[in-house]
């Protein structure tokens, strides 16, 4: 059976809090709080299991959190194979208005802090031990500090040899290096990410977009996309898009992206397929959905996508 792994080096808890207006100084109501298992590979394995697609997660942990994090994902029916790295998790926090009218804030927390390539090495020969033919395999998020900045590539270049698929979902450094590995199926920079290119910094700021799509185009990936945001997802034939009427939840809608482009890839050797799902899926997420009612949810958005 082809599974979707997805990696993610640089976990987390968010937490979410819903909230009144904050009254700096001052007192609000705080109305709901939730802890969830976070992480860029976490977010879209969570997604993609709503989604109906066989996952497994494979993440870094911090020691002290090894046994919660792990209960907590299988309560959630995410498979997962954790690798620990000393200390604690961060936890990052998430604002949402109570009113449903403002879209959430996100406060991002530090990652870990490694001492080098030997701290991640028993992820990566895990993740290698269990990937098939077939298989789609995302490299999720930042890396660790204390990492070389071809982690990621080095790593798609080994789950491609295994003839395995690659989604890189990078930024900076991390991007450029996995940017020289051809044969990936996807990057998911957005507007801002790509400006860690320097033939996209150079250009006219009309331009970048245009010019990232053809540094993607050019790495050889078989979907060149640049993210918009809620404008939607620029394209080599166009911007596509699935405008949700009141969004309310935006961060980690890019994770659920890349759940719905693997959805979509599993589905279909179309690449336009690829990304109808993936904006079906995303555009659900944004709606605040999750669960079985976010993969409903997607499957009623598919016909509704924008593409060009």
């Amino acid at each position: 059976m082809r599974t979707l792994r997805t990696v993610t080096l640089n976990t987390g808890y968010d937490d979410y809090f819903t909230v009144g207006d904050p009254v700096w100084g001052g007192v609000a109501p705080m109305h709901a709080f939730q802890s969830v298992c976070s992480g860029k590979g976490i977010s879209c394995a969570r997604a993609a299991v709503a989604l109906g697609v066989p996952t497994t997660a494979y993440a870094l942990i911090g020691a002290d959190d090894k046994a919660d994090y792990s209960r907590r994902l299988t309560a959630e029916g995410i498979a997962h194979r954790l690798v620990s790295v000393a200390g604690g998790t961060r936890h990052n926090l998430t604002l949402i208005d109570a009113a449903g009218e403002k879209v959430a804030a996100h406060f991002m927390a530090q990652g870990y802090q490694l001492s080098g390539p030997d701290d991640v090495a028993p992820l990566i020969d895990t993740v290698l031990a269990d990937v098939q033919p077939g298989d789609i395999v995302t490299l999720n998020g930042s890396t660790p500090t204390g990492l070389p900045a071809t982690t990621w590539a080095d790593l798609a270049r080994a789950v491609l040899e295994r003839g395995a698929e690659v989604i890189v979902d990078a930024q900076k450094d991390a991007l450029l290096e996995a940017l020289k590995v051809p044969g990936v199926l996807a990057f998911k920079p957005n507007d801002e990410e790509i400006l860690a290119i320097p033939r996209v910094a150079a250009a006219d700021p009309a331009e970048r977009v245009a010019v990232a799509l053809e540094v993607l185009a050019e790495a050889g990936t078989q979907l060149p996309l640049v993210s918009l945001g809620a404008r939607g997802v620029a394209t080599e034939r166009g911007t596509a898009s699935l405008p949700v009427s009141r969004p309310i939840q935006s961060v980690m809608a890019g994770d659920t992206f890349v759940a719905g482009l693997a959805w979509g890839r599993l589905s279909s050797a179309d690449p336009t397929q690829w990304l109808r799902h993936a904006l079906a899926a995303a555009a659900a997420h944004v709606e605040g959905l999750t669960g079985s009612r976010l993969g409903a949810r997607a499957r009623q958005n598919l016909p509704l996508a924008r593409l060009p």
